[in-house]
């Protein structure tokens, strides 16, 4: 009977499709000229990891998840990479943009008869990110499916307690600093008709250069000019400038930039926004990744 019972709860809870992104970007290419010089791998998502592929550790830790519908690929083809478990390729060039890429998703599930309404993306260069925190995000969203766009954002200090000299871009409000999390999920209507907004903030972004990171450096930095034309966001950039602007002030200044409902959830585990941008990252996930699962640690690319 217990056995039945878990068993229709897991049937119970709502699956959705993840959007896993894998490509790489030629403005930012430091990490896979340093790591993978004879580009050997194309992506640092297939880099050799403890015995695995990056992206490996990320995938089976996204399966565990009762969750999670099935996993789609963007940036990456069956003869770049095959998997012992199934996913979906979806065809689009490697170096597409975020928004190009959430519009291929869409595409491709329609063309397959799937009519899902929210979707959940996620990287493939996070390997340290646990099955815990993805639940967490998922039982979060269960109880938002009616906003267009949530995003997942982990506490500074938490993080710094496992990676001191993390170089995440941290948004400082007055009551939380936080940086990105891994998964963000997004409404297809949001997707759909923001996707011109979404072009822009991500063009913006691609502006951070890498080496330029500083811990004074804001998440809304990238995106300053674009708020200045809608002068309704004045007054909350002000006040975050003046570092008075609360987390939930944050949602409303992304809302009104974006025209689309947004909140956000908190995921206090140090890996679960610890993605590879930068070639120290790739040995400080290693190190963390050896001892949270107990694999041997193995120094260089392997």
């Amino acid at each position: 009977m217990i056995r039945f019972s878990l068993c229709l709860v897991i049937n119970l809870v709502t699956k959705y499709p993840v959007f896993v992104f894998c490509g790489r970007d030629y403005e930012k290419r430091k990490l896979i000229l340093e790591l993978d010089p004879d580009n050997k791998y194309n992506t640092k998502a297939l880099l050799p990891f403890l015995g695995k592929r990056v992206m490996d550790w990320q995938l089976e830790e996204l399966l565990k998840s009762p969750y999670v519908e099935d996993l789609y690929l963007l940036g990456i083809t069956e003869e770049m990479a095959k998997f012992d478990y199934p996913v979906h390729y979806v065809d689009v060039p490697t170096v597409s943009t975020y928004a190009e890429k959430l519009l291929a998703g869409i595409d491709y599930l329609r063309s397959i008869g799937k009519d899902n309404t929210f979707i959940v993306v996620s990287s493939s260069d996070t390997p340290g990110i646990t099955v815990e925190g993805i639940n967490q995000f998922f039982e979060a969203i269960e109880e938002l499916q009616h906003i267009d766009f949530i995003q997942s954002v982990v506490p500074d200090d938490v993080t710094k307690k496992e990676f001191p000299d993390h170089q995440r871009v941290v948004g400082k409000f007055s009551d939380a600093h936080v940086y990105p999390g891994e998964l963000f999920a997004m409404s297809e209507f949001g997707i759909v008709q923001r996707n011109n907004i979404i072009r822009e903030i991500g063009g913006r972004r691609r502006k951070i250069k890498k080496n330029k990171r500083t811990k004074r450096r804001s998440a809304v930095t990238p995106i300053i000019k674009l708020v200045l034309k809608r002068p309704g966001t004045w007054f909350l950039i002000l006040k975050f400038m003046m570092g008075k602007l609360s987390l939930a002030g944050g949602e409303k200044l992304v809302a009104r930039i974006a025209k689309a409902t947004v909140r956000t959830v908190i995921i206090s585990d140090a890996a679960f926004g610890m993605d590879m941008d930068l070639p120290e990252d790739y040995e400080k996930l290693k190190r963390y990744v050896s001892k949270t699962k107990n694999v041997p640690y193995m120094p260089g690319v392997k």
